[in-house]
């Protein structure tokens, strides 16, 4: 069956059943003369299973490992649960400041700092909300995707964000600290200066540097065009 006769039958569009396509959720055959795609009663039973674990907020990369055997179904949904129960607790907590910011005509500076305070306040008494890691986000998708060109489809490491950013921050401080323990070695220690290893590392930092640089603006770019759009 073509690819519209599938979309009609699991209620999803085109766009999304070849967008599963490209993340190698879906292979369907290929007709040899046309080259049309080709699509079965067990593509349609795996874009079903596939837009289920979707609705549970499971991502793209879990649904990959599952569907190919290579992670538990149990374990992936008793992390995604936790993970749900985590969200949960986070959007109680923005959800009751947007109610309280809501109240205000205006914030001024006071009351900014006020409601700021107030988020502080809460947080250590072991309140949740909406957590700001963009910056720690856009700089583990730059290691693994683009500095190793890993495919996180591929991976366990990517059934666990926290060990990921971990590992990716971990990787960043050990390429920075590495000539920065040099430098302190030659003025402390007087051992012998390494130019060679110091500018390797150097040029390295500047290369991986420039990079995220691009990296980012590629994306802000590319976020902006998507909302022109």
């Amino acid at each position: 069956m073509r690819i519209s006769e599938v979309a009609n039958l699991t209620g999803l569009n085109v766009s999304n059943v070849r967008f599963y396509e490209r993340k190698g959720l879906l292979t369907p055959i290929r007709e040899e003369e046309s080259k049309y795609r080709d699509y079965n009663e067990e593509d349609v039973k795996r874009i079903k299973q596939i837009l289920l674990y979707r609705k549970m907020g499971v991502s793209v990369d879990s649904i990959y490992l599952l569907l190919n055997g290579q992670a538990e179904r149990k374990e992936v949904l008793l992390r995604q649960k936790d993970e749900l129960q985590s969200q949960i607790e986070n959007l109680q907590g923005a959800f009751a400041l947007c109610s309280l910011v809501l109240q205000e005509e205006q914030i001024d500076d006071e009351k900014l700092e006020q409601y700021l305070n107030y988020v502080h306040e809460e947080e250590a008494k072991g309140k949740q909300f909406a957590q700001v890691e963009e910056l720690l986000e856009e700089i583990t998708d730059f290691t693994w995707t683009v500095l190793f060109q890993w495919d996180p489809m591929n991976m366990w490491l990517f059934q666990r964000p926290k060990i990921a950013r971990l590992l990716s921050v971990a990787f960043w401080i050990f390429l920075i600290a590495v000539p920065v323990i040099n430098l302190i070695s030659v003025f402390m220690w007087k051992t012998d200066l390494q130019i060679g290893l110091l500018a390797v590392y150097a040029l390295i930092i500047v290369i991986y540097g420039t990079g995220f640089v691009r990296y980012r603006k590629a994306k802000k770019k590319y976020s902006k065009e998507s909302v022109g759009e």
